[in-house]
């Protein structure tokens, strides 16, 4: 008896640790750090609902859009960086082997020299460092903490969950939706105005 009772405590305090049963919400980092200035940063985050497996914001406690779902979700604080993969040191640096954070294509020097000419370096535009990380060799995506905060991962998830809604705040296009439909209007007394003159 005493061998069961230890087995429903020790499955209790097992299901407290794992937040009461609840499922961890999916975070799926994509994209690679930059490495060079020309480098455009594509990173993304995104986050999912572990059981349906449809888009969801970070915190949401219940699934509840979905009926068919409908589960009880828990997030983590803080995620490992997929950046640094939690070194805390700038990707850049490390995948062109700089160990002081200076330029890898002018070994930090600011300038190029070749056929008695010395331009501005067109990585770091003259000012040595690694233009990623400014020389610090910190993870410019968790700035050398090697874990993101939940609070980052919110925010960057936000511009995945606004992608479905439609085209973001900041682009100045309108929908196509809209589009169609002055098209469709304007073709309209066009073909109106046809049909008179032959008559």
């Amino acid at each position: 008896m005493k061998l069961m009772h230890g087995a429903v405590l020790l499955a209790a305090a097992f299901l407290a640790g794992c937040g009461g049963g609840k499922q961890e919400g999916i975070v799926q980092f994509v994209g690679f750090a930059p490495v060079t200035a020309n480098d455009k940063d594509v990173r993304a985050v995104m986050t999912f609902c572990p059981g349906c497996k449809e888009p969801i914001a970070v915190d949401t406690a219940r699934h509840k859009e979905n009926k068919k779902c409908n589960i009880d979700m828990a997030w983590s604080k803080d995620y490992p960086c997929p950046s640094c993969r939690n070194s805390g040191v700038c990707a850049a640096c490390t995948a062109m082997e700089q160990t002081k954070g200076e330029c890898y294509n002018c070994k930090g020097e600011g300038v190029l020299i070749y056929a008695g000419k010395s331009p501005t370096c067109p990585n770091c535009k003259g000012t040595k460092v690694c233009p990623i990380c400014k020389g610090t060799r910190k993870c410019d995506q968790c700035n050398g903490e090697k874990v993101i905060s939940k609070e980052i991962v919110k925010a960057k998830a936000a511009k995945f969950l606004n992608k479905d809604e439609g085209l973001p705040d900041s682009d100045p296009r309108t929908p196509a939706k809209t589009e169609e439909k002055k098209e469709e209007k304007k073709e309209e007394p066009k073909k109106e105005g046809g049909a008179e003159e032959k008559k």
